[in-house]
């Protein structure tokens, strides 16, 4: 059988309604929700981020929908040419693999560190790291071609104004 504190009257302090209740729980250091709390805090991150996210969304679509000017199209604008080859979005789709590459390894990492094997731990982490220096790479490389191209926040050559202010 769970103890409960007793106030100074004699009763038990999870009996005390309404506020008093309230500050005495939280007092005791009682836990409000049966969730552990790195699983709130994610909980709560994810949340936040979602939020952040549908911001940058609609303020996209606000900027997007807002211009009379026709907007640039994307297969154009990040295409390489390689081999002589004009090939559409392939620096976003290796750039995507990277990303979702390096989330996989760094899982196994975590899962190899909980098994407590540090030299494949450490060789994931590594390679993770590595993923994610190429993809700062391929950010600047692909941030590099629009600025040689013309793109900037205040005007682009490609089509609407707003494209570079959203890009940059």
């Amino acid at each position: 059988m769970a103890e409960h504190a007793l106030t100074p009257s004699g009763e038990s302090t999870s009996a005390l309604p309404g506020l008093p209740g309230v500050v005495s729980d939280w007092s005791a250091d009682k836990q409000a929700f049966p969730v552990p709390w790195g699983k709130a805090m994610m909980w709560i991150f994810l949340l936040s981020d979602t939020f952040i996210f549908t911001c940058f969304l609609t303020s996209y679509m606000n900027v997007r929908i807002s211009t009379t000017v026709p907007w640039p199209n994307p297969s154009e604008v990040f295409s390489l040419d390689i081999g002589g080859a004009h090939i559409p979005l392939i620096l976003i789709a290796i750039m995507t693999m990277v990303l979702i590459t390096s989330s996989g390894t760094m899982a196994m990492a975590v899962n190899f560190g909980y098994r407590r094997h540090r030299a494949n731990t450490t060789a994931l982490m590594l390679i993770t790291a590595a993923f994610g220096a190429t993809f700062v790479g391929m950010q600047a490389f692909e941030w590099t071609k629009l600025i040689r191209e013309g793109v900037r926040p205040w005007g682009n050559p490609l089509g609407a104004t707003q494209f570079g202010s959203c890009f940059l």
